[in-house]
């Protein structure tokens, strides 16, 4: 079981670090610096981008190359596309503005300065794996699938110049011959104009428009049955429509619209409390001294991490004069020495500069069941985090949360007795706790910190409440940056909360809680222990498949909070 999770940690470790190159390779080409891939996706900022051409979806599974040439795509994407332009000409059928967005795709493609040999050879590849194998999905058995792939091989193959790989041309030929007399030409004008974005855009709507009407659809939208061919039609579908805005939403196929609204059945059951007082004494100096032999198997580079935390949160500030130096302001109060020495020169000052802590830093720690395996590492790393950062002088918390029963609690008898009403909200009694608060040094802490061993705390998370508490918390430092750093191997879970309510609801207040804490001036982090968590934080860092702490993981968390 322990090598399944570590397994899991190592993929999801190797798709953040593909996302972390991809985004590189976008915002360097498409001159965008907001971009960033979370957990597969493309966002800007905290918004996910849409209006992609289906060859830029790629599956996890999918070769290298083809990771390479859809970041290609999408950089050119960002690079030679007007967003309004485009959304001012798409078509509103799903069929229409599946077609405007591939020419739109195709048509930058096709802009790829020669010098640029290896992005041409990218983008290709990937085009070319994506008509075979839409054609091996059972793309073409459907009459409407068959003619949107035909269209898509025709326009691609006219706009960039390359052939259509033989095996697709065999399939789409009778296609092709059908609609060449009316959209051949069509397409040969848009070649010409791929160039010219404002006269392209205008025709390229016409054009999808055009084709959406062959199907009889007027609002692109076809009949769907169960077919393995029409399913690939509704999958090749899937993922366009107008790029997302405002507050992220949770994605994934879930009932978006009805979890607008965060709600909560009752609180009168919620608990914040001190670790301390859940742990008796006597386990206290257990647990202590268990996290302390840990620590000390971890062999950590005190020193190192001192001067690698100095350099990644403290900030410079002056501190007062330095006085007797060869160069600077002249001193006033050593003119005498110029009298009576001549020969003197050490009669300047100037501002003594130190490096002030001018920074808070709160761990969060997720204490839901899943966890319990994580905690020895967890421990570790964030007891000796929190060690360094109270000798630097930064202000630190140790948070955690979880809930106070299983399946809802009192929470959920209280629903049940008011008759079991429609959508209500968190049904669980949330328990937040503190192993060590801002106001004691970590050495008053130490067995706070400790209570993590207590696993009989770990129950199921409510991370969006959690996110918002802990960061409330951080801005009454009034610290210059605030940092809070959450640490979790999934996303939020109550089972009798996700029973009764819309799917993704926990998940979509995660995503709120993030973007408020961060839209109030906390820096949100989350390194996560499990799956990729970039679908959820913009900050994010896969830590490595290891069950123990080491030195490299340490350097690792230390870089993912320095200077952006």
């Amino acid at each position: 079981m322990v090598q399944d999770a570590l397994a899991d940690r190592a993929a999801a470790r190797a798709t953040h670090r593909l996302d972390l190159l991809r985004g590189a390779t976008v915002r360097a080409i498409g001159q965008d610096p907001r971009v960033r891939f979370r957990a597969g996706e493309p966002y800007r900022g905290a918004t996910r981008l849409t209006m992609l051409a289906p060859h830029l979806r790629v599956d996890a599974e999918a070769d290298p190359r083809c990771w390479r040439g859809a970041a290609d795509g999408l950089a050119l994407r960002m690079r030679h596309t007007d967003p309004a332009l485009h959304r001012e000409h798409r078509p509103a059928g799903d069929i229409g503005g599946l077609l405007f967005d591939q020419l739109e795709q195709f048509r930058v493609e096709s802009l790829v300065p020669q010098w640029f040999p290896g992005t041409t050879a990218n983008l290709r590849h990937r085009m070319e794996h994506w008509l075979v194998a839409a054609d091996g999905d059972g793309l073409t058995d459907t009459a409407a699938g068959l003619l949107l792939h035909a269209v898509a091989a025709m326009a691609w193959s006219h706009l960039t110049g390359f052939p259509v790989p033989a095996p697709v041309d065999e399939v789409i030929e009778p296609t092709r011959a059908a609609l060449a007399p009316e959209f051949g030409p069509r397409i040969t004008r848009l070649g010409r104009l791929r160039a010219e974005p404002e006269r392209f855009t205008p025709l390229a709507a016409e054009f999808a428009v055009g084709v959406a009407n062959l199907l009889g659809a007027p609002s692109g939208k076809p009949r769907l049955a169960r077919s393995a061919g029409q399913r690939a039609l509704t999958d090749l579908l899937r993922g366009s429509g107008p790029e997302d805005a405002g507050v992220p939403v949770a994605t994934g196929g879930r009932r978006e619209s009805e979890v607008d609204e965060y709600r909560i059945f009752t609180t009168a059951h919620d608990r914040q409390r001190d670790a301390t007082d859940l742990v008796r004494p006597a386990q206290q100096k257990e647990f202590r001294q268990r996290l302390d032999d840990l620590g000390r198997r971890a062999r950590l580079n005190r020193a190192k991490m001192l001067r690698d935390l100095a350099a990644a949160l403290l900030v410079p500030a002056t501190d007062g004069w330095e006085h007797g130096l060869d160069s600077g302001h002249l001193d006033g109060r050593r003119l005498a020495t110029l009298i009576t020495s001549p020969a003197e020169t050490r009669v300047f000052r100037a501002e003594a500069t130190t490096r002030k802590a001018d920074v808070s830093v709160t761990f969060l720690l997720d204490c839901s069941g899943s966890m319990k395996q994580h905690v020895p590492l967890t421990a570790v790393l964030v007891d000796n985090l929190t060690r360094v950062l109270d000798e630097l002088g930064v202000t630190t918390e140790v948070l955690g949360f979880s809930t106070e029963g299983w399946n809802g609690g009192r929470a959920r008898r209280d629903w049940a007795r008011a008759g079991r009403p429609a959508d209500p909200g968190r049904l669980n009694d949330r328990l937040h706790l503190v192993f060590k608060n801002a106001a004691s040094s970590w050495r008053r802490s130490r067995r706070g910190v400790a209570g993590l061993f207590k696993t009989d705390l770990f129950r199921e998370g409510l991370g969006g409440e959690a996110v918002r508490w802990a960061a409330a918390r951080s801005r009454g430092f009034g610290a210059r940056r605030g940092i809070l750093v959450l640490f979790s191997d999934g996303s939020p879970a109550d089972s009798a909360t996700a029973a009764v309510n819309p799917d993704g609801f926990l998940e979509h207040d995660l995503l709120r809680g993030v973007h408020e804490a961060e839209t109030g001036g906390t820096e949100v982090y989350a390194l996560s222990l499990g799956v990729d968590l970039g679908h959820l934080f913009p900050r994010s860092l896969v830590l490595p498949a290891r069950d123990q702490a080491d030195q490299r993981m340490i350097d690792e968390i230390i870089e993912t909070l320095g200077p952006a």
